[in-house]
């Protein structure tokens, strides 16, 4: 994805407050890639209260620092998630010139999209925006007990168990339990975005309302928007995955043809944030939308 002019701004008062930052490439992704000095590494994992037995997740890993370290040092086992390819080939020399191949594994993927179910301990260096967009993730597939540690940034006002000065860099800790699941983990895994929900996008000539009925079926969404009118448009090609959904939405013209909306959205509890891109004529018009649970 390309870096917002926002995230630009923001990236630009971290360099300032913390001239350590001043290193990281813009790569593939939301999040630069910035490398956590070794020693906040060790202060993460041990306030995550790291043993042999866990299983580390690292998001967003880099060069695999957080999760070779974890193996090398505590005896732990781990998977460290990055969609830069270069950063994952790096992770691995890394992880055998460190003799724990055996230990860690890399995966190239986009970490919105990655299964954590297995992880006791999951370790984070992103910014605000992606920990708040990760954490009803986080909470919906981890078990109760797993930790979650970040550097630099927090959960919003999901507040952490411990927070501390690791080397002038602040690290927080939080615990998964049964009430952070209930008050901040959004909606269920599967059926969450089942029933009825408002729809709205806002258009040259005002804003656009609707009632959006959604139902789904495993990994497949299907649902109908009803509009004024008596008006309606079903979704096609509609799939779910975690809080992730797309679908497509198609209109005839009144000049005849069909005009085809590509649609994304992100669950976050009762809301859903969206965009949608649209042929106009030849060029991509992209608009944003939202809907809230009736």
């Amino acid at each position: 994805m390309k870096t917002t002019r926002s995230l630009a701004f923001l990236l630009c008062g971290l360099f300032l407050a913390a001239p350590l930052l001043a290193q990281w490439d813009d790569g593939p992704g939301e999040v630069p890639y910035v490398p956590t000095p070794p020693q906040v590494v060790e202060a993460m994992l041990k306030l995550g209260g790291i043993t042999s037995a866990d299983i580390v997740y690292d998001l967003g890993c880099g060069d695999g620092r957080i999760v070779v370290m974890a193996a090398q040092k505590f005896g732990a086992s781990g998977t460290g998630i990055d969609i830069n390819p270069v950063r994952i080939k790096e992770a691995e020399e890394n992880a055998r010139q460190a003799g724990v191949s055996k230990k860690v594994r890399f995966i190239e993927k986009n970490l919105f999209q990655a299964d954590v179910h297995e992880a006791t301990l999951v370790t984070l260096y992103l910014l605000p925006e992606v920990n708040r967009r990760l954490r009803p993730i986080l909470l919906r597939q981890l078990k109760t007990g797993a930790r979650i540690v970040s550097h630099a940034f927090d959960m919003d006002d999901w507040k952490p168990d411990q927070k501390i000065d690791a080397d002038g860099r602040i690290v927080f800790l939080w615990t998964v339990t049964e009430s952070a699941k209930r008050e901040f983990g959004g909606a269920a895994e599967g059926g969450s975005v089942d029933g009825e929900w408002t729809y709205r996008m806002p258009t040259p000539n005002g804003e656009l309302e609707a009632r959006l009925v959604l139902k789904t079926e495993g990994k497949t969404l299907g649902g109908t928007f009803f509009f004024p009118e008596n008006r309606r448009l079903e979704i096609s090609e509609g799939t779910i995955e975690g809080n992730q959904m797309k679908f497509t939405v198609r209109r005839d013209r009144q000049a005849g043809g069909v005009m085809v909306y590509k649609m994304a959205g992100t669950v976050e509890g009762g809301q859903i944030k969206g965009s949608t891109e649209t042929d106009m004529d030849g060029q991509a018009v992209k608009q944003e939308w939202s809907a809230k649970r009736k």
